[in-house]
């Protein structure tokens, strides 16, 4: 009878210990693990296009809309380029993203350029003009 009782006592800590496993895991990414922007909230008229190289989110807006991106992908800026003709890349890494680009300056999955009211975002990498 004793035999039984530690066989269930160390079960019941597995189970324990996976449940605590998967929930830090929630926790920190959220219920589903994402595997792309599709799905975004983003203002009306924006084209989603999926290519071999990844996710691309075109819309109009501002960096209020930047910021929401952000928020839903619980992305974290890790470098900001301002460049002479208006243009502002973001390069932000987001745990809820599988994907990752190293680069020696840190590795990012996120790519956001805004120009004006014209924002691109890509996924793991922003391919193309914007």
């Amino acid at each position: 009878m004793r035999k039984n009782s530690v066989w269930i006592a160390r079960f019941m800590c597995l189970m324990g210990v996976m449940l605590v496993l998967v929930g830090a895991r929630i926790g920190y990414t959220g219920l589903f693990w994402n595997s792309g922007l599709e799905g975004l909230s983003v203002p009306n008229g924006a084209v989603f296009e999926t290519t071999e190289f990844g996710d691309r989110l075109d819309f109009d807006g501002d960096m209020g809309d930047v910021d929401n991106v952000m928020r839903q992908l619980r992305a974290i800026e890790v470098r900001r380029e301002n460049l002479d003709d208006g243009l502002v890349i973001i390069y932000a890494v987001s745990n809820r993203l599988n994907d990752r680009t190293q680069e020696r300056w840190g590795e990012f999955n996120v790519m956001i350029a805004v120009r004006g009211d014209r924002i691109a975002v890509g996924y793991p990498v922003l391919n193309g003009s914007f």
